[in-house]
Parts: structure tokens; C-alpha cells; sequence
């Protein structure tokens, strides 16, 4: 069901990106680009012969403009044709009265070239610059401002082309980030499965052996099927050890990996990282832990930080390790939650702890704290680390 759901997901993303880059993206683009309506204006003040009949066609044409103006961006490029045509259509009107009109064609254009793909966009601005072509000449105005108004079109489509090819680039990178993602849980639980079926298939068969041994020496042999009872618990005891370490698998990595991890997923978010690690060599509990706390604070990071960048510095003081993981977002106040509490058990378990402040750059730093070599029974940890991991 899951593959169902990230399959249709994909196909939706490549079906319509064209239409969603311009009316998702850019949400206050379309008052933002009013501003170019000043070259409308421009004749009026730099044309000697102006007159009431080019202030009155020039403010109508305005009236007509703004609703395909900010219906091109939100009905997300269902009826650009119409839109970038009919903004056409209107700079022809217009020119007759005022030249300034050109920059509905510039508007025309460009609405085409954000949601058709590159080569209807680029027929479109050809047809758009033969007609200002025969309109220039037909008016008699001078090359120079056809030239203009050509190198201009041209320009600005051509970027906006280039722009849209990086925006679905980025995203197929992000649809292959979480496809990468998928099947590196599925091939994860796949490993868990198996690692359940080995220990288990063959532990529970001889349980299930033995107890029906003390079942029938119980009555003629009580001592005997003592014995086999114990048998039993310490089978069940062993199987219980071997299970811990299979579960803490699932949520076990090493450092390194899980900063690469950590890279891939912030490069998604447009979030840079810069990490530092000390020449050390961890245990595989505390580099579990480590590892688990940057997998958290990661994704807490990119969930509601709105940061530009990430710093992870790992420092070895004597028998101690401190990892700090800053960010330059907009939080300054963190409410601890599941993940964090979980951080600050995990830690605790080692002899460690965790300390939550603001960053140099501001935003939230986290400090974690532990020894580096850790007292407590290898079982007992990765057994509590297994049970807070499941957390």
C-alpha cells in the first residue's frame, strides 16, 4: 500500500510540475511583479504628445490586465493559453495609444514559458515577437524599440525556463531522496524479519520441546522435570537477549552514516551542514546513541526550525564526549517531546546528559554529553536501548 501511495505520489509530481512551480512556489509573486507595470507609464511622462484618449485606453487596458494577471497564477496554468494569449492580444490594442504597452507581451511570455514546457513556450515567443514585429513596422516605430523589447522577451524567458529546469530538478532529487529512503526501511525490516525468524524459529522449537518434556515428567520425576523447567528459563532468557539486539537493529547506526543521512535530508530542505568530528573511536552503544540524537534533532530541525544551516561538532575532553548540534533557525524556546525525552534517556543511560540552548548563530543548540568507555553490561544497554528506541 505504501509503494501504491509513493508511486501515484511520483507520478502525480511528473504529470503537472510546469503548473504547480508557478502558483505554489511563488505566493506573493503575482503583486510582486506588478511593480514592472511602470514602463506602462513611462510614455506618459516621456511623450510630448500625450493626450486624454492614451490615459483613458491605458488605465481600461489595466483593468483588463489584473485578472489575467493573477489568474495565470492561481488556477495553477489550467488556462495559461488563454491568459498569456489574451495579455498578447491586449499589448496589440494598446500600442497604437501607448508604446508602453510592450510590457504586457513581456508579461505574456514569460506566464507562457513558467508553465509550458520549453519548446511550446519558445514557438510561443516566436510567434509573440513576429507579430510585435509587424506591429512595430506597421506603427512605424523605431527598430530600437523593437530590439528592446525582443532582447528583453528573450532574456527573461530564457531564464525562466533555466529557473523552472533547476525547480524539477530539485524535486526529482527529493522524490529520489524519499525512494531511496523506502527502500532502505524496507530492506531494513526485511533484515529484521529475518533476524526474528533465525532466532526465534529455533529457540521457541526447543522450548516448546522441553516443556513438554517436564509436562510428562512431572508426575514420575518432578526433579527431573525441574531441571528441564530451568532449562527452559534460561533458553527463554538467551532468546530474550538475542531479540533485544535484533530489535535495536532496526534503529541502530553508526555516526558517520547517519551524518550522511543527515546531509541528504537537509539538502532537500535547502539547509546546509557543516560537521566536525573528533579522531575518536566509539563504543557501538555510545555511537548508537550519538547517532540517534542527530537522526532526531535532524528532523526536528528541518520540521520547525526554518534554519539556513546546521553545525554538528563532535569534541573528545579527556574521558568525555560533547556533541553539539546548532542551528541558525527562528526557535529559541524548545518544548521537549517524545524525541527529545527519549534523547535525554538514552543519554542518562550511558552516565550522560543533555543541555538545550541557544546557538552562536542563534536559533537552538543542543549539547550532549557521555563517557566514552561505558561500566554498564553490553545486554543492558542495547536491551534499553532497543526499549527506547521502540519509544
Amino acid at each position: 500500500m505504501a509503494l501504491l501511495e509513493d508511486k501515484k505520489q511520483s507520478q502525480g509530481h511528473r504529470v503537472v510540475p510546469e503548473a504547480n512551480l508557478y502558483a505554489d512556489k511563488y505566493k506573493y509573486m503575482p503583486y510582486i511583479n506588478l511593480v514592472y507595470l511602470i514602463f506602462l507609464f513611462m510614455p506618459m511622462f516621456f511623450s510630448p504628445k500625450w493626450n486624454t484618449t492614451q490615459t483613458i485606453v491605458t488605465l481600461a487596458s489595466i483593468a483588463v490586465f489584473l485578472p489575467l494577471h493573477f489568474v495565470t497564477f492561481m488556477n495553477k496554468g489550467r488556462n495559461v493559453a488563454f491568459t498569456a494569449t489574451a495579455m498578447l492580444a491586449l499589448c496589440f490594442a494598446v500600442m497604437p495609444y501607448n508604446y508602453g504597452a510592450n510590457t504586457y507581451l513581456i508579461y505574456g511570455v514569460i506566464s507562457a514559458a513558467h508553465v509550458f514546457k520549453a519548446r511550446t513556450a519558445m514557438i510561443f515567443l516566436v510567434v509573440a515577437l513576429v507579430l510585435m514585429a509587424i506591429q512595430t513596422y506597421w506603427l512605424k516605430y523605431p527598430l530600437v524599440f523593437y530590439a528592446g523589447t525582443a532582447i528583453m522577451s528573450c532574456m527573461l524567458v530564457f531564464y525562466t525556463l533555466y529557473n523552472n529546469s533547476i525547480e524539477r530538478s530539485n524535486q526529482s532529487l527529493k522524490l529520489s531522496q524519499q525512494e531511496v529512503q523506502r527502500l532502505a526501511q524496507s530492506a531494513e525490516r526485511e533484515r529484521i524479519g529475518r533476524d526474528l525468524h533465525d532466532v526465534l524459529g529455533h529457540t521457541l522449537s526447543l522450548i516448546v520441546m522441553k516443556s513438554e518434556l517436564a509436562s510428562r515428567l512431572f508426575e514420575r520425576d518432578p526433579d527431573a522435570a525441574i531441571i528441564q523447567i530451568r532449562e527452559v528459563e534460561k533458553v527463554a532468557r538467551d532468546a530474550l537477549g538475542q531479540i533485544r539486539i535484533a530489535v535495536a537493529g532496526i534503529r541502530l547506526a553508526g555516526l558517520e552514516a547517519e551524518l550522511a543521512n543527515a546531509r541528504l535530508s537537509l539538502l532537500s530542505a535547502d539547509i546546509q551542514l557543516h560537521y566536525q568530528l573528533a579522531p575518536v573511536e566509539l563504543s557501538a552503544e555510545v555511537e548508537t546513541v550519538l547517532a540517534l540524537a542527530v537522526r532526531e534533532a535532524i528532523t526536528n530541525i528541518i520540521r520547525h526550525s526554518n534554519a539556513r544551516q546546521v553545525e554538528i561538532e563532535l569534541v573528545k575532553n579527556k574521558n568525555t564526549l560533547q556533541l553539539q548540534i546548532s542551528d541558525d533557525g527562528k526557535n529559541t524556546l524548545v518544548t521537549p517531546g517524545h524525541g527529545l525525552s527519549g534523547m535525554r534517556e538514552r543519554l542518562e543511560l550511558l552516565g550522560g546528559k543533555l543541555e538545550i540552548d541557544t546557538g552562536p548563530h542563534g536559533g537552538v543548540r543542543l549539547s550532549l554529553s557521555c563517557p566514552i568507555l561505558e561500566k554498564k553490561a553490553s545486554g543492558d544497554v542495547i536491551g534499553s536501548l532497543a526499549t527506547r528506541s521502540g519509544e
